[in-house]
């Protein structure tokens, strides 16, 4: 577990041996030495005790998102001081802005109030957001600027204190978002993808080769934010589509209506196929794949083994269908296939029983 730390003792002992072991003990392992003297650099602004430099949770890592901070600080009234170090004096200022404004969604929510700064030792610059969410910045250089700055003035003024274990503060389940049931705020970007789904939607937006991929969703990993992200994404800058194995849903209806997305039924999707006119994708995602019929996958591989696209059949092999035994539906028959594997790629000149080794 994380500890808080002492940024005073840290700077103070920071070319002592015993340095490491006082980070080892406050469960602070992941700590750059850039990092380090960027603390050094900042505590030496602090040349005086007036400004409480204790109780500081430094890279903490948010559970299952993997959304780590630099320096937080929190007070009894569970307002917020989040500081960000950087150590390169051409570090892009929109990328600062980036990062403050992603930590200000984050921390908003379970914090009465946040501040948010960014501190680049290597120009000895501070940056922080205005009212309208715009970078703001001085040199900390001039000491007049820095005694007379919001941030020197919120630093004498607040007293951090030890709040424990930070995950029994942040939920992970309060930044995943349904885009079933929450379209709005999935349409406006307002969720996060936990690491494991992160690590799937990797696994398959590395995918460059057309052909047809069977992809494993175990059960838990909120599959549907996952696609639905990875479908948002991949048709900014290429044609893709979304097919359901199934009838659409309202949202699904919506979002073809209003928003533009190409989604069609399995129905149509194979119709098309069959009568081959489906217009040119260069990815399609088939949700609820573990529903597809071996015939409908056979029929997928006929055709697109002479049509190039990157196609994902994704769905859980271990889900049961509710009108069959499974005996004739196609994730059964590939389920040993897939190993320690999630995305497997189909040989498309034989049976869609095959799999490439």
């Amino acid at each position: 577990m994380l500890k808080t730390a002492n940024l005073r003792t840290i700077a103070d002992n920071v070319d002592q041996v015993a340095i490491r072991q006082y980070l080892i003990n406050r469960g602070i392992l992941s700590l750059r030495e850039q990092e380090l003297q960027g603390i050094v650099r900042l505590v030496s602004y602090f040349a005086g005790e007036q400004v409480d430099l204790n109780h500081v949770y430094i890279g903490y890592s948010m559970p299952e998102i993997s959304k780590e901070f630099d320096l937080l600080l929190f007070d009894k009234s569970h307002h917020i001081i989040n500081i960000e170090l950087k150590s390169d004096v051409n570090y892009a200022e929109e990328k600062v802005e980036k990062q403050l404004i992603n930590n200000k969604y984050y921390l908003a929510a379970v914090a009465t109030s946040v501040k948010l700064f960014t501190y680049n030792s290597d120009s000895d610059r501070l940056y922080t957001l205005n009212h309208q969410n715009k970078l703001t910045s001085f040199s900390m250089l001039s000491m007049a600027s820095f005694l007379n700055s919001e941030f020197y003035k919120r630093m004498i003024a607040f007293k951090s204190v030890d709040l424990g274990d930070l995950d029994q503060i942040f939920n992970a389940k309060s930044y995943l978002v349904s885009p079933f049931q929450q379209t709005f705020e999935f349409l406006k970007g307002n969720y996060t993808l936990t690491h494991h789904q992160r690590l799937l939607q990797d696994e398959m937006l590395a995918t460059q080769n057309s052909g047809i991929y069977a992809v494993r969703t175990p059960a838990g990993i909120g599959k549907p934010l996952m696609l639905y992200d990875t479908f948002k994404q991949v048709r900014k800058v290429n044609a893709a589509l979304l097919v359901h194995v199934g009838k659409l849903n309202a949202t699904q209806e919506g979002l073809r209506r209003h928003q533009g997305w190409q989604i069609l039924p399995i129905r149509q999707f194979i119709k098309k196929l069959k009568a081959a006119k489906l217009q040119a994708f260069d990815y399609i995602f088939v949700d609820e794949a573990q529903k597809l019929s071996v015939k409908n996958v056979n029929t997928m591989c006929r055709y697109f083994a002479k049509n190039t696209a990157i196609v994902f059949l994704i769905g859980d092999p271990n889900q049961k269908s509710k009108t069959s035994d499974n005996n004739n539906y196609y994730f059964s028959t590939i389920m040993p296939a897939f190993g320690n594997e999630n995305v497997k790629a189909l040989k498309l000149t034989h049976s869609a029983f095959d799999t490439k080794k």
